[in-house]
């Protein structure tokens, strides 16, 4: 059988298309994700696709591609459910096509296409034949079987009008006087149901009288023609085919059986009411009571409930007032059935909810147009409803079509916006290496020169030099180290944020010894008390926590300067599942208002001639631990130290 994928985010279109599918013969592959589909097209042998171009993890347009670049699927046809329209622009420039493009709710036209493209033979017209003379019943449904029709029969109007409603005829041939219905009757009931309004109907006669004519046409007949020569029914029957284009796409047919209830304390009554339902066509519940029609109710729905005004307990006004009441039977039609007609009655029970009255002395005849007009009522409100559900389900794919195209535009006009940005962000950086070797090359040069000079003079000419002219030499000097050193701590900067990272097991403990080793080898008078704790090891690069344990340890020696008792500590904790590293020293500490601008380059929180620096190294600090993914954040007292917390993510 030839499999068709279905490939749609909706699943009401692919239940839909599925069911009109099966209906035709096909077999139905259906997914709800590009993930599933590319599945189904490996492993299923596909004579079709049918692709939705919204998809929960992907696109339809990019499935579309994949399927015309892959050289075994590149030939497969497929159908797009969107309008060509909607879907050209961005289909155009990726050089691909689908073999139609189609609305998602159109499927006779997308059942025609698809046995168009894959060859699907049709399928045979099936004639339904409605007569109550068995031998000529048989006689016609040889004769179209022969013709190369398929064909299904009924010997009564209820059962002609039950199966139609189970097997969607492409024609209805009925004879014009059947035992229960007449065929006029028949038609009319037929025109009821949206699924078989347009089906055609050839009423069959012995009375070819221009009256039984009119009568026919007038009852939604296609077609009127005498009994006798089938020939002549088997002509008209094709040329009904020929001028109908309609196909009946309902999974359900209005026409199938109405069940309706029928709620009476009188057992006798209920007998006869139900044999003459039954023989118009319909399926018939009963109940001897209010209080067991709602439990009847709350098992099975039904399209109509016949309800008696005076019955023993709960009477037919106040069951009609409790079902009015409920959601599940507040819309079905409840006639009201009593053996008066007086008017405070009709008030009443037209007051509780009733849809109808019907006085039971009025006759069967009269009840049953009633039934009908409630039922042919109901069912115009539901396809007044559905068409509104539709309408209302086309607005919202618009308005999600229209949300698609903006996000579309959207997220493209985003695309264009980053991509200009990192090419001005490239060409920013390019321009910062061309700084940094300015500034490495052509700054550095005349401060050497400068300090070059200056010492010379002061070797050459210190004798001839009072103290006040020594003094100034002192402060070009001095000038020119400090920068340098501002030179120096930018240039570091940079390379830090340009610089790879390339993470290894690193000896934090270690590391932080050197520094201080270093740094009491410079300054060899103080007595500084220094706890490392030992093992501590981090995934991080090497170099760069160098650099961090550099500035945190030497801010921790200068500020700690001024103590006889100084001490620092290099130390972790653990937060939770998170490692804390931190450095704390008793220094000078300083006010947590300016913690904002402690990490911010060129800010100092002390004045320059008490603690010299450059400004930078905090913020060079904080630019290797973001680097690492980490966290930084400072804790002080004025006069009581600093405790500088950092941390160094392995998995980032």
């Amino acid at each position: 059988m030839t499999a068709i994928l279905i490939v749609d985010d909706s699943q009401t279109v692919r239940m839909d298309l599925a069911d009109t599918l099966e209906a035709a013969g096909f077999r139905v592959i259906s997914c709800g994700t590009a993930a599933d589909a590319r599945i189904a097209l490996r492993t299923q042998a596909i004579a079709l696709a049918v692709l939705g171009v919204r998809l929960p993890d992907g696109d339809g347009l990019e499935l579309l591609v994949q399927i015309r670049r892959e050289h075994v699927l590149s030939s497969l046809p497929v159908l797009l459910l969107a309008p060509a329209d909607e879907v050209a622009e961005r289909l155009r420039p990726l050089q691909v096509s689908a073999d139609d493009y189609l609305g998602p709710y159109d499927r006779a036209r997308i059942l025609t296409r698809i046995r168009e493209l894959v060859g699907a033979p049709p399928t045979r017209d099936l004639v339904l034949v409605i007569d109550g003379n068995e031998e000529l019943r048989a006689r016609l449904a040889d004769a179209l079987g022969k013709a190369g029709f398929d064909t299904a029969t009924a010997a009564s109007g209820a059962e002609g009008i039950a199966l139609a409603a189970t097997s969607s005829p492409t024609a209805v041939v009925i004879d014009g006087s059947i035992p229960d219905l007449d065929g006029a009757s028949v038609i009319r009931r037929l025109r009821m149901d949206p699924a078989l309004r347009t089906t055609p109907c050839l009423l069959l006669t012995s009375s070819e009288t221009k009256e039984a004519e009119v009568r026919a046409f007038e009852a939604g007949a296609d077609g009127f023609v005498g009994r006798g020569d089938l020939g002549v029914i088997l002509a008209r029957v094709r040329a009904l085919l020929r001028s109908s284009s309609s196909q009946s796409l309902e999974a359900t047919s209005a026409l199938a059986p109405k069940r309706i209830l029928t709620v009476d304390d009188d057992p006798e009554y209920l007998d006869i009411l139900g044999g003459r339902l039954r023989k118009r066509g319909y399926d018939v519940a009963r109940a001897v009571s209010g209080e067991e029609a709602i439990r009847v109710l709350e098992a099975q729905p039904v399209d109509c409930i016949l309800l008696d005004r005076s019955m023993a307990g709960m009477g037919g006004i106040a069951t009609c007032k409790r079902l009015k009441q409920e959601p599940a039977t507040r819309d079905t039609p409840v006639i009201i059935l009593t053996a008066t007609e007086q008017r405070d009655a009709v008030i009443e029970s037209l007051s509780a909810g009733a849809d109808d009255f019907v006085s039971k002395a009025s006759g069967f005849d009269v009840l049953s147009a009633r039934v009908q007009a409630q039922l042919r009522r109901r069912q115009i409100e539901r396809e007044q409803r559905d068409v509104r559900d539709q309408l209302l389900r086309s607005e919202l794919e618009a308005s999600e079509a229209r949300a698609a195209k903006d996000l579309a535009e959207t997220r493209a006009a985003m695309a264009e916006e980053l991509a200009r940005t990192n090419i001005e962000l490239a060409q920013a950086n390019r321009e910062l290496e061309a700084f940094s070797y300015s500034v490495s090359h052509d700054l550095r040069a005349p401060l050497r020169t400068i300090s070059a000079f200056t010492h010379a003079l002061v070797e050459d000419l210190a004798d001839k030099l009072d103290e006040r002219a020594l003094d100034h030499i002192r402060r070009v000097l001095a000038a020119s180290s400090r920068m340098s050193d501002l030179i120096e701590a930018l240039l570091e900067l940079g390379r830090i944020h340009r610089a790879p990272l390339s993470r290894y097991r690193v000896d934090l403990s270690a590391l932080a010894v050197g520094v201080v080793e270093d740094l009491t080898a410079s300054e060899p008078e103080r007595t500084v008390v220094c706890v490392i704790a030992q093992g501590v090891v981090v995934q991080a690069d090497g170099r760069l926590v160098r650099i961090l344990l550099d500035n945190l340890l030497n801010n921790a020696w200068k500020f700690t300067g001024k103590r006889a008792d100084a001490r620092i500590e290099l130390g972790v904790e653990r937060d939770g599942d998170e490692l804390v590293f931190f450095i704390q020293d008793n220094g000078v500490g300083f006010d947590m208002a300016l913690a904002g601008r402690l990490f911010m380059p060129f800010h100092r929180l002390h004045p320059e001639g008490e603690f010299p620096g450059t400004g930078i190294g905090l913020a060079t600090v904080r630019r290797i631990v973001e680097r690492h993914g980490g966290r930084i954040w400072a804790e002080s007292r004025v006069g009581e130290g600093t405790k500088v917390s950092f941390t160094l993510p392995e998995d980032r």
